[in-house]
């Protein structure tokens, strides 16, 4: 975040919006995460396109002198959408482990994501970057699909990404609400609750505590041939 506004601060000042600059940058921010937060409220979600003109036009309407140029709306984007090649996601341990073992048996795989500020597009690179388009087949994003876990729209488009029925596939998340509750109202087969996370009113298939496992576990659960 302190890059973010770091990069905006000084952009919006090249571009004459005056000494209020640095006042306005973290409320415009503000205002995008708010207007995210209210659509987020309704299960839906704001293209990568709304989450970047929220935080301009609350610039626009707090610095009035701003003089817009290509220059600027470079800069606007690369601070709004560029968190995830600045600070890459973190690599769950165990992870790589159980991907090579879902696909040593042959399973089609999606990550199915809500995001941040940033696009999902862009995590996705990052993690490509990192390798793991050798084991996803199908990226998801909340986004993308203007869809918000646990809304049933981003779990359908998943599965007609991955062209099967809700019957033949398990969902794995870290959060009672939103992976554990939403995939079970999408109709999937098993949920997998990752992680010390608990809702007493949501209690999923299956339960670990790390990723390591998942496999085994899906097998002994009878959601996974052997």
């Amino acid at each position: 975040m302190r890059r973010r506004e770091r990069l905006l601060r000084e952009a919006y000042e090249r571009a004459g919006a005056g000494p209020n600059a640095a006042e306005a940058v973290p409320l415009a921010i503000r205002d995008a995460i708010d207007q995210l937060v209210v659509a987020h409220q309704s299960n839906i979600d704001l293209s990568g396109e709304d989450r970047l003109n929220a935080v301009r036009g609350s610039m626009l309407r707090q610095c009035p002198d701003t003089v817009e140029s290509e220059e600027l709306l470079a800069v606007l984007e690369e601070a709004v959408f560029e968190s995830a090649r600045w600070e890459p996601p973190d690599v769950i341990p165990g992870v790589e482990t159980e991907l090579d073992c879902l696909k040593q048996r042959g399973l089609e795989l999606a990550v199915v994501s809500n995001t941040g500020l940033a696009p999902g597009r862009r995590v996705e690179r990052a993690l490509v970057e990192r390798g793991f388009d050798r084991w996803i087949d199908h990226w998801i994003w909340s986004d993308d699909v203007l869809s918000w876990k646990p809304g049933r729209a981003i779990f359908e488009a998943a599965l007609r990404e991955l062209g099967c029925d809700a019957d033949q596939s398990a969902f794995v998340g870290d959060t009672p609400e939103a992976d554990i509750l939403g995939s079970r109202h999408a109709g999937f087969a098993a949920s997998v609750q990752v992680g010390d996370k608990t809702d007493s009113a949501i209690q999923p298939d299956i339960q670990l505590s790390t990723l390591a496992g998942l496999t085994d576990a899906l097998e002994a659960g009878g959601f996974l041939s052997a």
